[in-house]
């Protein structure tokens, strides 16, 4: 494909074109099969790599970085002002391609398929209700855990635990953390006693015993565990949509 088609194809898709070029260009979906089929694979690869990431930040860091690549290449012609702009577009779309093809490799070939733990590790942040004479405590673990520091932030729920041994909320933090450093014994027993309990993190708890079994590539006990989630639970919808990766 040359990149004629990747400007056309990157344009259609962001409704940049004028009536006269929209009007070609759906001629051609209508009349060439062979440009149709062109367009259907550049649209699902642009899809596949926005879908893959969630996290917005992670897709303006990629999208950032192939920029700044294409912005190299144009500082190393010399050619004109036009041709180059033609030229940064071409190389960042090639980027921007060869980026979905290594995602979907990478989703479908050496994960054989089945869906990944960081698809579904959404963590939601760490905010404990509970004040007292340890705020240190609290505030640190706070800060470690939203700062994807679980290590830190294990070690200072460990302490809260003990000061506040029947706060729920702690605990299931204390399981994510173990999940989050593989300790996956230590965090499977954690969130066993959670959901076996009546708190409502019982079924959070649930979720994240599945996800811990995913982890471990354990798919099927993963299976077993998410059936198990109630269709009012707010996990529902993600147990569901888990179960048909699986």
């Amino acid at each position: 494909m040359d990149e004629s088609k990747y400007i056309l194809f990157d344009k259609y898709l962001n409704n940049e074109l004028g009536d006269v070029e929209l009007t070609s260009f759906e001629e051609q979906l209508l009349s060439n099969e062979d440009f149709k089929k062109e367009f259907e694979i550049y649209k699902a690869l642009e899809t596949s790599l926005a879908s893959k990431f969630e996290n917005e930040e992670d897709e303006i860091a990629l999208r950032k970085t192939l920029q700044n690549l294409g912005n190299q290449h144009i500082k190393e012609n010399e050619t004109a002002k036009k041709e180059t702009t033609v030229i940064s577009l071409f190389n960042y779309k090639k980027l921007l391609v060869a980026a979905s093809i290594a995602i979907l490799i990478g989703l479908f070939v050496f994960n054989n398929g089945n869906p990944v733990y960081g698809d579904f590790a959404n963590h939601n942040s760490l905010e404990l209700v509970v004040r007292g004479e340890n705020n240190d405590a609290i505030v640190a673990a706070e800060k470690a855990f939203n700062s994807k520091k679980y290590e830190e932030a294990l070690k200072q729920l460990t302490v809260l635990s003990d000061e506040y041994s029947d706060d729920v909320e702690i605990e299931l933090y204390k399981g994510i953390c173990n999940l989050e450093l593989n300790n996956y014994t230590n965090a499977e027993q954690i969130f066993t006693k959670i959901s076996n309990g009546n708190s409502s993190f019982s079924t959070k708890a649930t979720w994240y015993k599945a996800l811990n079994y995913l982890k471990q590539e354990k798919f099927e006990d993963c299976k077993v565990v998410l059936q198990t989630i109630p269709e009012s639970a707010e996990e529902y919808n993600q147990a569901q949509k888990l179960l048909k990766k699986l």
